[in-house]
């Protein structure tokens, strides 16, 4: 079989399980910035003004924490379409007084890194633009220097939510085996590695983007796998050309209704 290339990709929407929705939904809608789209008894839609889903929240008051060393998600990116528009949100997350866990230049991004309630990882990040972007042989480097915060600030306006435009830009998860995630990842799905580090970390994307899925083994190889219903993330939608879409089902790595599962027990569900 020739390796598929991934020809194009775009992150659409996470469902996540949550124990509280209550509480889950003042903190996304309050805290984060996200508009209310639908609600239910058990679960919610969310996303941006114009009616652009991004999150839906499942509430389950039984579900169990994963513990600190399993695999699962390590956080979902919130990309906002400008520089000003992180700036906006950091200076409304200091004004909250929300303990933030990191704040990081990237080189190609800014980003912020918060949890919600449950104790799921946030990030959200403004993208340089892409001229900025250092690659070696083919690569990004990699890059965490501390985030200018002072900087950042002076671009700030006014908070009022996420902004139209804002999307899911990427996942990042802890995997129980880097080589497990490079084959299905890459030699499967047809991402382009894009930062590699033996076998700790592989960062993939299509469209040459910087990252659309970060996997890691910082949780250690062979981590544990969280088990269904668990807090955390439940499945993934994302958009793909139609051409990729006959190519990844017809080689037999995406059902016919577009669902996937990695081998870390993440659900994916690929449309056109």
């Amino acid at each position: 079989m020739d390796l598929q290339i991934l020809r194009s990709f775009q992150l659409q929407s996470i469902e996540l399980t949550i124990s509280d929705l209550t509480r889950s939904i003042a903190f996304y809608q309050n805290i984060v910035g996200f508009t209310v789209l639908e609600k239910q008894e058990d679960s919610a839609v969310l996303g941006t003004p114009d009616q652009t889903a991004l999150l839906r929240l499942h509430a389950d008051s039984n579900a169990a924490t994963p513990l600190k060393n399993m695999a699962g998600l390590y956080h979902f990116a919130i990309l906002v379409p400008e520089r000003k528009d992180l700036a906006s949100f950091l200076q409304h997350i200091l004004d909250k007084r929300y303990p933030l866990v990191g704040a990081s230049d990237h080189g190609f991004s800014e980003a912020i890194y918060l949890e919600d309630p449950d104790g799921i990882g946030i990030e959200v990040y403004a993208d340089r633009e892409r001229s900025k972007w250092q690659r070696l042989d083919g690569e990004l480097p990699v890059t965490a220097d501390p985030l200018h915060v002072r900087d950042l600030l002076q671009s700030a306006v006014k908070w009022d939510g996420f902004a139209d435009g804002t999307s899911i830009g990427h996942l990042h998860f802890h995997v129980s085996s880097i080589a497990e995630a490079r084959q299905f990842y890459v030699e499967q799905l047809g991402f382009s590695p894009t930062i590699t580090l033996g076998n700790q970390v592989l960062f993939v994307a299509a469209e040459g983007y910087h990252h659309h899925i970060g996997l890691n083994t910082w949780h250690g190889e062979g981590a544990s796998l969280p088990e269904p219903g668990m807090i955390g993330l439940r499945e993934v939608t994302a958009n793909i050309g139609r051409r990729d879409f006959e190519t990844l089902v017809h080689q037999g790595t995406l059902g016919s209704d577009g669902k996937t599962t990695d081998p870390f027990g993440v659900t994916y569900y690929f449309q056109v």
